[in-house]
């Protein structure tokens, strides 16, 4: 069967040759004949510009566009005569912290791909939290799987791309020793910020992470808990716990390849800085483009609502829960993390 013929078969399997599946892209991680699975899209031609990864499948929705699910040895298959791009830098985070706007800057430079949350491989990362003890052969494929799959995803869909950045979801930053081990040298960028300020932000609007209804034994792992604890858990400890974590991984893993960047320092001149870091030196016409990205909300897809830093007003509306649960689980590891910026 061909991938056009198995359009509507979206939780079938389907034996696909690697061939077909030029300039189509791995979109999700799901189930299908009761196995793990990966899904496909046709997505020549696609320019990722929406702030994250969904919300550009969502704009090219009402297209007519084939979807196919595969076996994983599909991916592993697709990587030897891919020709994606190899990562220009990683875009790690803390939540809530500034990561959307760098990888807004990263999409001002001319043929850059900037795959930002893409949920496949959210899904295969949160695999190593429940289902690949280190060491085993389920590590190793999942592995494989993550590299082959960012492989795929790095193609040049319009054909002149040149940069590729990939956007993590936050809690991969505690796998970040499984990714360098993929990607020993490519650059990792990793933004934080006050735990208040992310707290606040993430209270007003819970993000899927911190339901922990929705997948519990990640969530337990994420949070550092067992499984029967996490839902005991308030939304302040569930979220505080996490960034402690978060903060406490990357100091440990900070390398020569590594750059901290603090939320309180993001501007124009900090952005340029990142681009550098990941080994670009922008135009004079990506430079404005970059320039005024640093001027606009990052999340607005529209492009026209002015950036606002709002850190004072988070703090001063933050609740008492909110400090304590700051304070007793993540601002030690954030002050120790910060202190590694400011003594450079």
């Amino acid at each position: 069967m061909s991938v056009h013929q198995s359009i509507n078969s979206s939780r079938s399997l389907t034996d696909v040759q690697p061939d077909a599946l030029k300039l189509w892209c791995p979109v999700d991680a799901v189930i299908a004949e009761d196995q793990p699975a990966i899904e496909w899209m046709d997505l020549h031609g696609v320019d990722f510009r929406e702030p994250f990864f969904n919300e550009t499948l969502a704009r090219i929705d009402s297209e007519i566009r084939g979807r196919v699910v595969t076996t994983f040895d599909a991916v592993l298959q697709f990587e030897k005569i891919c020709k994606g791009l190899s990562p220009s830098g990683f875009i790690f985070h803390s939540s809530r912290c500034g990561s959307t706007m760098v990888a807004n800057a990263c999409r001002g430079l001319k043929d850059s791909i900037v795959i930002a949350e893409a949920p496949v491989i959210d899904k295969l990362i949160t695999r190593f939290f429940t289902d690949a003890p280190p060491g085993s052969a389920k590590e190793l494929l999942y592995l494989l799987l993550l590299r082959a799959t960012v492989t795929a995803l790095g193609q040049r869909l319009k054909g002149n791309e040149c940069s590729y950045f990939v956007k993590l979801a936050c809690t991969s930053t505690l796998q970040l020793a499984r990714l360098r081990s993929i990607w020993p040298t490519v650059p990792f960028l990793f933004l934080f910020r006050n735990p208040v300020e992310i707290l606040v932000s993430n209270l007003r609007s819970i993000p899927e992470w911190m339901r922990a209804e929705v997948n519990p034994a990640a969530a337990a792992a994420i949070v550092g808990v067992d499984e029967d604890q996490v839902a005991l858990l308030g939304a302040e400890e569930y979220c505080a716990r996490s960034l402690g974590r978060f903060f406490t991984t990357v100091d440990a893993n900070v390398d020569t390849r590594m750059k901290l960047l603090n939320y309180e320092q993001l501007s124009f001149d900090s952005l340029i800085a990142i681009l550098n870091f990941f080994g670009v030196e922008p135009t004079v016409d990506e430079t404005d483009a970059i320039r005024k990205v640093s001027r606009l909300y990052s999340k607005d897809s529209t492009s026209t609502q002015v950036f606002e830093d709002d850190s004072l007003q988070k703090r001063s509306t933050a609740s008492r829960e909110v400090y304590l649960a700051a304070e007793r689980w993540a601002q030690s590891s954030y002050d120790h993390l910060n202190a590694r910026i400011l003594s450079c």
